[in-house]
This record gives C-alpha cells, structure tokens and sequence, in this order.
C-alpha cells in the first residue's frame, strides 16, 4: 500500500495488485485500476486501484486508519480477502465523507451569495437580508429576499447540472402553501472548485467572517449569533459542523474555492424547460414533492435576461427585485 497527495489536495491510497471488485457502489466510485507513472519517464512503475478521499484536512487520518484496517485483515499477504473484510467499514466511512464534503461545498456556495448580497444592502437591510437564510433548517428556501425566493445549488462541475428534490425547488410558492407567497423564484446555480493556488479565491471562514462583521458595524450582533448557530448546524449530521469561533483556521474547513460560475435562473421563464408540478398532476398517483431529477441548464436561456450572469450582477438583482435598494 502507498499513500499520496494530488494537486487538489485529495489523499490518495494505492493498494498495489491486480485489479479489485468491491461490491460496495461508493468504493466502486471511488476506486479506480490502472498503471502509475512516476514523475518522470513513460514507462508504468506499478499496476494498483486507487482509492481516493475528498479534500479536507481530517481526511489524513482517516485514510491511516482505513490503511490499518486493511493491514489488520492480511492486506500484505491477500489483499482481495482483506478488502472484503474491511469493506463494510470503509463503505461507512465513506459515506459519511462524502457527506460532510458535500456539504462544506452547499454552505460555501450559500454564504457565497448571501456575502454579496449583503455587501451591497443598506445598513437598514442588513439583518433582514441574514435572518432570510435558512442554513440547515427545514425551509421552503435557501434564502428568501420579502416575497422572493432564492435556492442556491452548488456544483464542482463546469455546467449547472443540479439535483432536484420535488417540484417545489424550481417553482415559486404563489398561492402561499408553505406559508408565504412568492412573486419570484430565482435558482442561483454556484460552480466551484478546489484552488491549490490560494489566490483569488473564497473559503467558509473568510465568507463567514464578512457578514459577521457588517451585522457588527451596524450593531446587530444578535442576528450575528443567529447566523454563527445556523452555520455550526449546518449538515452537523454528516459530520461536518463547523463552529466558526473555535474552527476558523482548522484546515479541514478553510477550504480555498475558486468561483467559476454564478447564474441566477428565472424559473417563472417559460423558456426554463423542466418538469412542473402541473406535468404531473395528471398521475394522481405520483406526488410532485417526492419527484426527483437532475437539472442541466444552459449557461443561456433567454438572450442576455436570462440568466443574469456574474456574482455582483445576480447580488444586485436580487437586491433590486426584493425592494432591498440603498
């Protein structure tokens, strides 16, 4: 076995040998066989799977322990047979990994839009703006904005390609069914990625670290609280909750992210072409909440309205349609 760092900071494990067959789907998505070069020369220095973890920093030790494990179980001698032994284990830690990994990137795309938001906001607006996000509480939407609604889905890929979870994320709640009526649904589509270069970029502490301090300037330091508890409990089930008064310079959080896209989406746009609550009404059957389905938008829908493209751009549009002016 070997142990390695790429360049996106991802800890990587060799478990050198012919090719294995976990009967686990996530180490089967996170293994992969192959030949390995060294850094100079063509010719492969050994054949091995790889299994790779995501990029935070208590991820180290973690994949000690996994390696451990497998030397536990007879790794040096039969590694298939101590893969499967210890395949029940890993596949938990894994799920749990990526969990805490996928939500570290939500609250970063989040708290990256929230932080323009407000950055633009009159002194007046400032705490409203904050107590309209929601974090990781059971909520109609990411952010409501007054009668405008925001849900903000993040992606490591390069196009808005998002998970749907029922028809109500992608249209506006008109008639006031969960307690509120919206006159606006704005999908705002984040695209981020890993920086090794630390320039140029954003991380969850620094964004953080922002909105606290404008709530500060305009003496609001109790919405201040309110939004360091609703960032501590977000996705705390999966391992991830970050308290920013005690974990703000741990490296497992202060992730560097380089922006590659913000677009917020029209959803009311006749020219969004997704499925409805009204395409399913028909199966009585079926309910709209539980439809489940990937979103691929274009980076173009209508001309240049939609979507409004650029972080500054979709802050100030949001900014705009809500009322919230200077």
């Amino acid at each position: 076995m070997g142990l390695a760092r790429t360049y996106e900071d991802r800890v990587e494990i060799f478990l050198r040998g012919p090719e294995l067959g976990p009967s686990s789907p996530v180490i089967r998505q996170s293994l992969q066989f192959g030949p390995w070069y060294a850094r100079k020369g063509s010719e492969p220095v050994f054949e091995a799977s790889r299994l790779i973890l995501p990029a935070q920093g208590h991820f180290d030790q973690v994949a000690a322990f996994i390696c451990v494990e497998l030397l536990r179980a007879g790794a040096d001698t039969d590694l298939p047979h101590a893969l499967a032994e210890t395949e029940p284990l890993i596949a938990l830690l894994f799920e749990r990994l990526w969990l805490s990994d996928s939500a570290l990137l939500g609250v970063a795309g989040e708290l990256l839009v929230l932080a323009a938001v407000v950055e633009g906001a009159s002194d007046e607006d400032v705490a409203v703006v904050v107590e309209g996000w929601a974090g990781w509480q059971r909520s109609l939407r990411d952010l409501t904005l007054g009668s405008v609604g925001v849900e903000i889905k993040t992606t490591t890929r390069t196009t808005s390609s998002h998970q749907i979870q029922g028809t109500h994320q992608i249209e506006a709640d008109s008639d006031g069914a969960a307690g509120m009526r919206e006159s606006r649904l704005f999908l705002v589509s984040v695209g981020l990625k890993r920086s090794p270069t630390h320039e140029n970029t954003v991380a969850v502490p620094t964004l953080v670290e922002s909105i606290v301090t404008r709530l500060r300037v305009v003496g609001r330091d109790d919405v201040a609280a309110v939004l360091l508890a609703r960032v501590r409990e977000y996705g705390a089930w999966s391992g991830f909750g970050y308290d920013h008064l005690t974990m703000s310079t741990d490296p497992a959080f202060a992730v560097d992210f380089e922006v590659g896209f913000v677009r917020a989406y029209d959803m009311s746009d006749p020219n969004v072409a997704v499925l409805r609550r009204s395409d399913v009404l028909e199966y009585q059957h079926v309910e709209a909440a539980s439809l489940s389905y990937v979103l691929d938008l274009p980076p173009k829908v209508t001309g240049d309205l939609n979507p409004i493209a650029g972080l500054q751009k979709v802050a100030a549009a949001l900014r705009s349609t809500a009322g919230f002016v200077k």
